[in-house]
């Protein structure tokens, strides 16, 4: 069989575990089946790691909103390059190449994941409650019309293949559960004792300016309501003045963080990094990782915290239960609970053998399933049943 030719797309190519998850896939899917080339926008973190890997990029311009210009832009690109496999990732990119797919003469095998149903979730707090109501009604519609051209649906975890399903915009028969996959051995720690990984840790802080005497909480993210920045720092406003908050992210919020930071009278104990690429070492550095987040699909950040054997406290929501035992290898704490957040951020402290317990634990959390090559074999499986299935 000749290879396959497959474009992977996805609208926003700035770092996120959508943009990484593409980055992954694109890195391990085998080159004797299939020739991989990548779908985003111009500039950002996804199409300079791309490039490295010495991979075609096609810009596109694509609108949240309809727009003719949207529409022929990806009309030209998939009139023109002939792909065999269209992998569309997050809800732009899904809806506008899958649109305009439907209408090609030789229709492509069309594939969908689903990196969390964000649409669903509507805050408690925004005044736009009725417009986010009636966006998320309209959103359902168009992924539900969308899924008549789909061949398969992947989610990233049981959670979002239970909503998917149940709101109709999957089928169980077209529908498969790959979980996101990282590069485990670049975040699994090197056996040592603790002399020396206290020396690792050191050595780490130097980079983002944390004291070596201090205990150092870490959250990886957007800086975005989804994930609970703002309820994050409430909490750790009442932890103990012996401990930091790191944040590694940028975002919509950011200003707004530093000013609540500042009327709470922490901003002195907490550091905003930043977007950054040096993940490893930021878990190097901090002694428990914390994501308070509303809402999720399977987050990528924590399992490469898991990975590096970092305790971890998180939200009892949507696909983080499928990576957290509570009690065992971290804390799962019900979202908005404020006061639940900051007792557990305090007795991770205040308990070394808790924390010895949880990291240990967390390393074996991240099972093969996780791995990102199997992840990658687990998609290349569903490239070629597809083909299989068109051929006969």
């Amino acid at each position: 069989m000749s290879k396959l030719r497959v474009l992977l797309a996805i609208d926003d190519a700035s770092l996120g575990g959508g943009q990484m998850h593409v980055l992954l896939l694109a890195k391990y899917l085998s080159r004797d089946n299939f020739d991989v080339e990548i779908a985003t926008e111009s500039k950002g973190w996804l199409v300079d790691e791309i490039k490295k890997l010495d991979i075609v990029v096609h810009q596109i311009a694509i609108s949240n909103n309809l727009m003719w210009q949207s529409f022929n832009h990806i009309h030209q690109l998939l009139k023109s390059q002939k792909f065999d496999i269209l992998h569309t990732h997050g809800g732009t990119a899904g809806f506008w190449i899958r649109l305009v797919a439907a209408g090609l003469k030789k229709r492509p095998t069309i594939i969908h994941t689903y990196h969390g149903l964000h649409y669903l979730n509507i805050s408690q707090t925004s005044i736009k409650v009725i417009k986010q109501k009636f966006n998320r009604a309209i959103f359902k519609q168009i992924d539900r019309f969308l899924l008549i051209y789909t061949d398969r649906i992947i989610c990233v975890c049981r959670s979002d293949y239970d909503k998917a399903i149940a709101v109709k915009v999957a089928v169980t028969a077209q529908t498969s559960i790959i979980y996101n996959g990282i590069e485990i051995d670049k975040f699994a720690s090197p056996q040592a004792d603790k002399a020396a990984q206290n020396k690792l840790q050191d050595s780490a802080r130097q980079i983002f300016g944390i004291d070596t005497t201090e205990f150092v909480f870490g959250n990886v993210g957007r800086l975005h309501e989804q994930k609970g920045h703002k309820l994050l720092l409430q909490a750790f406003a009442r932890v103990t003045n012996r401990a930091r908050l790191a944040i590694v992210g940028d975002g919509e919020l950011r200003n707004e963080l530093v000013i609540l930071a500042d009327e709470l009278k922490i901003r002195d104990r907490v550091s905003f990094l930043g977007a950054r690429s040096d993940i490893y070492e930021f878990l190097t550095a901090i002694d428990v990782f914390v994501m308070p987040s509303l809402w999720e699909g399977q987050p990528i950040a924590l399992l490469e915290a898991l990975a590096s054997g970092k305790p971890c406290i998180a939200s009892d929501v949507d696909g983080i239960p499928e990576i957290i035992t509570d009690g065992v290898n971290g804390y799962l704490v019900e979202p908005r609970d404020t006061d639940k957040l900051a007792s557990m951020m305090n007795a991770t402290i205040e308990d070394p053998d808790l924390l010895e317990r949880f990291s240990n634990c967390a390393v074996s959390a991240i099972s093969p399933k996780f791995l990102a090559h199997n992840m990658a074999m687990a998609i290349a499986g569903i490239y070629l049943a597809g083909e299989s299935l068109k051929d006969r």
